[in-house]
Protein backbone atom coordinates (compact mmCIF):
# COMPACT_ATOMS: atom_id res chain seq x y z
CA UNK A 1 0.00 0.00 0.00
CA UNK A 2 2.36 2.58 0.77
CA UNK A 3 4.56 1.44 -2.07
CA UNK A 4 1.31 2.29 -4.23
CA UNK A 5 1.14 5.52 -2.56
CA UNK A 6 4.64 6.53 -3.27
CA UNK A 7 4.45 5.48 -6.58
CA UNK A 8 1.12 8.04 -7.00
CA UNK A 9 2.78 10.39 -5.85
CA UNK A 10 6.27 10.56 -7.40
CA UNK A 11 3.76 10.41 -10.62
CA UNK A 12 1.78 13.50 -9.14
CA UNK A 13 5.01 15.66 -8.70
CA UNK A 14 6.44 14.28 -11.96
CA UNK A 15 3.05 15.35 -14.48
CA UNK A 16 3.25 18.83 -12.09
CA UNK A 17 7.01 19.20 -12.99
CA UNK A 18 5.91 18.81 -16.54
CA UNK A 19 3.04 20.65 -16.46
CA UNK A 20 5.67 23.57 -15.23
CA UNK A 21 8.22 22.78 -18.03
CA UNK A 22 5.80 22.93 -21.17
CA UNK A 23 4.21 26.60 -18.91
CA UNK A 24 7.88 27.67 -19.09
CA UNK A 25 8.45 26.59 -22.29
CA UNK A 26 5.50 28.55 -23.80
CA UNK A 27 6.24 31.90 -21.64
CA UNK A 28 9.78 31.35 -22.99
CA UNK A 29 8.71 30.87 -26.58
CA UNK A 30 6.28 33.60 -26.52
CA UNK A 31 8.89 36.38 -25.40
CA UNK A 32 11.44 35.03 -28.06
CA UNK A 33 9.01 36.07 -30.71
CA UNK A 34 8.22 39.05 -29.10
CA UNK A 35 12.05 39.87 -29.25
CA UNK A 36 12.13 38.63 -33.26
CA UNK A 37 9.07 41.39 -34.43
CA UNK A 38 11.16 44.05 -31.92
CA UNK A 39 14.59 42.76 -34.11
CA UNK A 40 12.96 43.39 -37.24
CA UNK A 41 11.19 46.84 -36.80
CA UNK A 42 14.17 48.11 -35.78
CA UNK A 43 15.72 46.40 -38.92
CA UNK A 44 13.36 47.87 -41.17
CA UNK A 45 13.54 51.54 -39.33
CA UNK A 46 17.51 50.95 -40.29
CA UNK A 47 18.90 51.43 -36.59
CA UNK A 48 20.09 49.41 -33.93
CA UNK A 49 18.25 51.93 -31.45
CA UNK A 50 15.76 50.29 -29.54
CA UNK A 51 12.30 50.28 -30.43
CA UNK A 52 11.06 52.88 -27.60
CA UNK A 53 13.95 55.26 -28.43
CA UNK A 54 13.15 54.86 -32.33
CA UNK A 55 11.82 57.14 -34.71
CA UNK A 56 9.02 55.10 -35.82
CA UNK A 57 5.63 57.10 -35.96
CA UNK A 58 3.13 55.36 -33.26
CA UNK A 59 0.70 57.96 -33.37
CA UNK A 60 -0.72 57.39 -36.30
CA UNK A 61 -0.23 59.99 -39.72
CA UNK A 62 -1.34 63.44 -39.02
CA UNK A 63 -4.51 64.96 -41.00
CA UNK A 64 -2.81 66.54 -44.20
CA UNK A 65 -0.94 63.76 -45.04
CA UNK A 66 -1.14 61.72 -48.01
CA UNK A 67 -2.61 58.58 -47.56
CA UNK A 68 0.31 55.65 -48.05
CA UNK A 69 -1.17 53.25 -51.66
CA UNK A 70 -0.68 49.72 -50.92
CA UNK A 71 -1.51 46.45 -52.45
CA UNK A 72 -2.68 43.42 -50.82
CA UNK A 73 -3.98 40.43 -51.23
CA UNK A 74 -7.77 40.20 -50.06
CA UNK A 75 -9.49 37.16 -48.07
CA UNK A 76 -11.09 35.92 -51.31
CA UNK A 77 -7.81 35.36 -53.17
CA UNK A 78 -7.48 38.70 -54.96
CA UNK A 79 -5.82 42.16 -54.29
CA UNK A 80 -7.40 45.28 -52.22
CA UNK A 81 -5.49 48.56 -53.39
CA UNK A 82 -6.24 52.21 -52.35
CA UNK A 83 -5.73 53.19 -55.43
CA UNK A 84 -9.02 51.18 -56.90
CA UNK A 85 -10.94 53.75 -54.44
CA UNK A 86 -10.07 57.42 -56.22
CA UNK A 87 -12.60 60.07 -55.74
CA UNK A 88 -14.18 58.58 -52.85
CA UNK A 89 -14.22 58.60 -49.84
CA UNK A 90 -12.25 55.74 -47.65
CA UNK A 91 -12.98 54.42 -44.03
CA UNK A 92 -10.12 52.63 -43.56
CA UNK A 93 -9.75 49.87 -40.44
CA UNK A 94 -7.33 48.40 -39.17
CA UNK A 95 -8.15 44.69 -37.58
CA UNK A 96 -7.22 42.02 -35.97
CA UNK A 97 -9.09 38.78 -35.86
CA UNK A 98 -7.79 38.27 -32.00
CA UNK A 99 -9.29 41.81 -30.90
CA UNK A 100 -12.29 41.76 -29.44
CA UNK A 101 -12.79 45.73 -29.57
CA UNK A 102 -12.48 44.84 -33.57
CA UNK A 103 -15.57 42.25 -32.64
CA UNK A 104 -17.31 45.54 -31.06
CA UNK A 105 -16.78 47.62 -34.08
CA UNK A 106 -17.68 44.75 -36.59
CA UNK A 107 -21.58 45.31 -36.44
CA UNK A 108 -21.65 49.36 -36.58
CA UNK A 109 -19.07 48.98 -39.65
CA UNK A 110 -21.54 46.28 -41.48
CA UNK A 111 -24.58 49.02 -41.07
CA UNK A 112 -22.13 51.89 -42.45
CA UNK A 113 -21.30 49.89 -45.15
CA UNK A 114 -24.98 49.18 -46.11
CA UNK A 115 -25.99 53.31 -45.20
CA UNK A 116 -23.00 54.85 -47.05
CA UNK A 117 -21.74 52.45 -49.83
CA UNK A 118 -23.75 54.58 -52.04
CA UNK A 119 -23.04 57.85 -50.60
CA UNK A 120 -19.17 58.19 -51.57
CA UNK A 121 -18.16 56.40 -48.48
CA UNK A 122 -16.00 53.37 -48.66
CA UNK A 123 -14.93 50.84 -46.10
CA UNK A 124 -12.01 48.82 -46.67
CA UNK A 125 -10.41 46.82 -43.38
CA UNK A 126 -6.55 45.78 -43.16
CA UNK A 127 -6.35 42.71 -41.26
CA UNK A 128 -3.24 41.37 -39.61
CA UNK A 129 -2.12 37.40 -39.58
CA UNK A 130 -3.97 34.63 -41.19
CA UNK A 131 -5.99 34.99 -44.28
CA UNK A 132 -8.15 31.96 -43.12
CA UNK A 133 -8.97 33.77 -39.73
CA UNK A 134 -9.54 36.83 -41.35
CA UNK A 135 -11.77 35.39 -43.64
CA UNK A 136 -14.02 33.68 -40.95
CA UNK A 137 -14.37 36.76 -38.84
CA UNK A 138 -15.59 38.60 -42.03
CA UNK A 139 -18.26 35.52 -43.01
CA UNK A 140 -19.35 35.75 -38.91
CA UNK A 141 -19.87 39.46 -38.79
CA UNK A 142 -21.31 39.53 -42.76
CA UNK A 143 -18.58 41.80 -44.20
CA UNK A 144 -19.70 42.95 -47.54
CA UNK A 145 -16.47 45.46 -47.94
CA UNK A 146 -13.08 44.61 -48.88
CA UNK A 147 -10.99 42.96 -46.01
CA UNK A 148 -7.25 42.51 -47.21
CA UNK A 149 -4.05 41.36 -45.22
CA UNK A 150 -1.12 42.52 -44.09
CA UNK A 151 1.97 40.39 -43.09
CA UNK A 152 2.44 41.39 -39.59
CA UNK A 153 2.34 45.23 -39.58
CA UNK A 154 3.69 46.29 -42.83
CA UNK A 155 0.71 49.00 -43.40
CA UNK A 156 0.34 49.59 -39.80
CA UNK A 157 4.33 50.93 -39.93
CA UNK A 158 3.47 53.43 -42.82
CA UNK A 159 0.13 54.60 -41.23
CA UNK A 160 2.27 54.74 -38.12
CA UNK A 161 -0.13 53.05 -35.62
CA UNK A 162 0.43 49.80 -33.95
CA UNK A 163 -2.91 49.04 -32.88
CA UNK A 164 -5.98 47.99 -33.58
CA UNK A 165 -8.73 49.05 -33.99
CA UNK A 166 -7.99 52.15 -35.41
CA UNK A 167 -9.17 54.13 -38.17
CA UNK A 168 -7.96 56.95 -40.77
CA UNK A 169 -10.62 58.87 -43.01
CA UNK A 170 -9.11 59.59 -45.86
CA UNK A 171 -10.28 62.13 -48.72
CA UNK A 172 -11.49 62.02 -51.99
CA UNK A 173 -7.95 63.23 -53.17
CA UNK A 174 -6.40 60.58 -51.15
CA UNK A 175 -5.13 62.38 -48.43
CA UNK A 176 -5.90 62.08 -44.79
CA UNK A 177 -9.00 64.26 -43.33
CA UNK A 178 -8.84 63.63 -39.58
CA UNK A 179 -6.62 62.40 -36.69
CA UNK A 180 -6.52 58.43 -36.35
CA UNK A 181 -9.33 57.26 -34.74
CA UNK A 182 -8.75 54.32 -31.88
CA UNK A 183 -11.77 52.55 -30.78
CA UNK A 184 -15.10 51.91 -31.55
CA UNK A 185 -16.23 55.99 -30.65
CA UNK A 186 -13.59 57.53 -32.21
CA UNK A 187 -14.27 55.26 -35.48
CA UNK A 188 -17.85 56.28 -35.85
CA UNK A 189 -17.51 60.17 -35.18
CA UNK A 190 -15.15 59.70 -37.95
CA UNK A 191 -17.39 59.09 -40.65
CA UNK A 192 -18.74 62.15 -42.44
CA UNK A 193 -22.26 63.50 -42.70
CA UNK A 194 -23.51 62.91 -39.19
CA UNK A 195 -24.47 59.21 -39.70
CA UNK A 196 -25.56 58.31 -36.24
CA UNK A 197 -23.62 55.64 -34.33
CA UNK A 198 -26.78 53.69 -33.20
Amino acid sequence: MQAVLVGSTLLAFGIAVAANWVVLYQVIRQNGRMLDRLDMLERRSGSSVALAQSHIERDGLPPGTPAPRFELPDIAGGTVSLAGFLHRQVLLVFSDPQCGPCDEVAPHLVRLHSEQSGHGLSIVMIGRGDRNENRRKAEQHGFEFPVAVQRRWEISMLYGIFATPVAFLIGEDGVITQKVARGVDEILALVPDGVAAG
